[in-house]
């Protein structure tokens, strides 16, 4: 069949689908308010009607409550607000966090240690001997210790301690330990952890590091990215806990946390082990969110990525790409090539080490231009051992030759940004299109040349507000862009105006804090970063909504209110488009439903229409946030 027929024979197809859902009796109709459907006219509807799990009306009153059946429920709204649930495009949600207390250190594999305040290894040492009696561990069972450490510590942690010293407490098994930076950019291994780590990954490790060495060579317990990602995913080593432990405690973290605030898909990277947490709960219909997840484990040594195909999974938990996670590092530790005001950088690291200790400090010596994996040049901190190869840029190849997608990983400094592109572009000279669809994450520090570069690739950006335009000191220095002066931060932090004007989809991560940022450019302190780079009410909530949907590659199914897509909408408690803009941050959801089913109702909205569905959360927002573990 010619092509032009096959597009009119699909076209009389989705308008079949269209009229036939329209015909059938909904099952519930919110009537009587302003629907802001985010469809590509922006348009304000009254109603709007719901059956199964999808959209089946959008319009009048009159012409959707002409769907209502005898069973239906009619919602009226008496005014109220409704918008597409949002879409956070990347998020962190690899461990349980405070909820993993909650469930134990044997069955959460998370071993917290507190050293806070302790000055020699000798103490954290005991500290953890103690532990293992304590908790009876068996010899050759691998464990995961999380110290909760100031920075002040952090000559202890990493000078002073190491594989060997890790040893005397531990001789009998591998031990992982974080050491105050995300595990998956660096952690500190004993030597049978080492040991098993090299019987299967040397050749790995040893090309494409990165791992920190004495002056001998031999490796000292430190591994940084990519070596450090290999032990998150090998399912041998067990450092995860089992899906049926850990999936209620990730349940109520995504309840309270998330669809409190009328989130209703998340976005970010996920190893095999927080997948299966996340499929267990699929599987039980205890899913109270979409999770669109990069799969980490397509970045491992020897996998074939071919099982990574996009899209693959349920309507709840799929895959949006396949990810190498991070590209650099957070903070100081973001890669850039600019030159940093040196007064500015000693001032927040001053502030800084008044507060939380002198990380910044420590950080800044060891990795002067941030951890900028994405360069040949670069092996490690200035302890790191020589690479031969360079593991990041290698992948990539791979991804666009399998036909897969880089995303979900975070790209920070400006000059981790230029050498994707520089990589990105070389690919799509030799495939022209292999790139299109990729995406950077955070939007912290993006050089405005870079946008045209993007632009023409047909790339897309996730923009963290808060760490791009924050002129806090402390929080400058460790985001780097209060260490560049105010030039660099009205231009580079998150130039969202400059990239939808080129035609980039720009989507968001966070809630309403930061759709109304990316309408105010207001830091927390009042001062406007990028005026610019303002955008009004309408794009933002696209950005959110809409925006988000294309990032997870399913434009077509969420983001907007419109029949045949899933009903995934909130009812707001006060009206978007009329309230003072600098109170957006404080809009609450009064409900929030997914596909179809009410995931969260606000106490008193569930009284005053008498609802009280079965497996929904009905609370408060400040309830809910208050009982987060970690809060008193």
């Amino acid at each position: 069949m010619h092509k032009h027929h096959i597009w009119i024979a699909a076209v009389v197809i989705a308008a079949s689908i269209s009229v036939g859902l329209a015909q059938q009796t909904a099952d519930t109709v919110l009537y009587n308010g302003k629907i802001l459907t985010v469809d590509s006219n922006f348009t304000i509807a009254q109603a709007v009607a719901v059956r199964g799990n999808r959209i089946t009306a959008v319009g009048t009153n009159d012409e959707v409550l002409r769907l209502a059946g005898p069973n239906t429920l009619r919602i009226d709204l008496k005014g109220k607000t409704v918008t597409p649930g949002l879409i956070h495009t990347h998020i962190h949600l690899q461990s349980m966090g405070g909820y993993g207390r909650e469930l134990g250190a044997v069955k959460s594999r998370q071993i917290p240690l507190s050293v806070r305040g302790m000055k020699t290894p000798d103490e954290v040492l005991q500290q953890i001997r103690d532990i293992i009696a304590a908790f009876k561990f068996k010899p050759g069972e691998w464990l995961y210790f999380s110290p909760n450490w100031t920075g002040s510590q952090a000559d202890l942690i990493f000078n002073q301690m190491n594989a060997k010293e890790l040893d005397k407490a531990a001789p009998n098994n591998p031990i992982v330990m974080r050491v105050g930076i995300s595990a998956n950019n660096i952690n500190m291994l004993n030597s049978m952890a080492l040991a098993e780590m090299w019987r299967k990954y040397g050749f790995f490790i040893e090309r494409y590091g990165r791992y920190w060495a004495d002056d001998s060579g031999k490796p000292t317990g430190i591994l940084e990215a990519p070596a450090s990602q290999i032990v998150w995913e090998d399912q041998e080593f067990g450092l995860f806990p089992k899906p049926e432990d850990a999936g209620p405690y990730f349940r109520k973290l995504l309840v309270e946390n998330y669809s409190s605030l009328g989130i209703t898909t998340l976005s970010g990277a996920l190893n095999t082990a927080n997948v299966q947490a996340y499929q267990w709960l699929d599987s039980r219909d205890e899913m109270p969110l979409r999770y669109a997840y990069g799969a980490m484990a397509g970045f491992q040594p020897g996998v074939d990525m071919k099982q990574y195909q996009l899209g693959s999974g349920t309507d709840n938990v799929f895959i949006s790409s396949v990810t190498a996670r991070a590209t650099d590092g957070g903070g100081v530790r973001r890669c850039i090539d600019l030159t940093r005001d040196n007064e500015a950088v000693a001032a927040g690291v001053q502030v800084s080490a008044l507060n939380s200790g002198d990380m910044n400090a420590v950080a800044t010596e060891w990795w002067p231009r941030g951890q900028c994996n994405l360069d040949i040049e670069y092996s490690g901190s200035t302890r790191g051992a020589r690479i031969s190869g360079n593991r990041f840029l290698e992948w990539y190849r791979e991804v666009a030759l399998e036909g897969l997608r880089s995303a979900n990983s975070h790209a920070a400094g400006e000059a981790s940004i230029y050498m994707m592109l520089n990589a990105w572009e070389r690919i799509d000279q030799a495939e022209p299109g292999a790139v299109k669809g990729w995406a950077f994450d955070h939007c912290t520090m993006v050089p405005p040349d870079a946008i045209p570069r993007a632009a023409a690739l047909e790339l897309m950006f996730s923009c963290n507000m808060a760490n791009a335009i924050s002129s806090d000191l402390e929080r400058g220095a460790r985001s780097t862009l209060g260490a560049f002066g105010a030039e660099i931060l009205h231009t580079y932090g998150a130039p969202i105006g400059s990239m939808l004007e080129a035609g980039i989809n720009v989507s968001s991560e966070g809630a309403w804090d930061s759709i109304e940022t990316m309408i105010t450019r207001l830091d927390h302190e009042g001062k406007v970063w990028g005026p610019d780079q303002r955008i009004d009410r309408q794009t933002a909530l696209k950005v959110g909504t809409q925006n988000g949907a294309n990032y997870v590659l399913k434009g077509d199914q969420l983001g907007s209110l419109e029949p045949g897509k899933f009903a995934d909408l909130i009812i707001l408690d006060r009206d978007y488009m009329s309230m003072p803009e600098e109170e957006i941050s404080e809009m609450r959801p009064l409900m929030t439903m997914k596909g179809g089913k009410f995931i969260f109702l606000r106490t008193d909205f569930s009284d005053e229409y008498n609802l009280k569905p079965v497996g929904a959360e009905i609370s408060t927002f400040e309830e809910l946030r208050a009982r987060r573990p970690g809060r008193e």
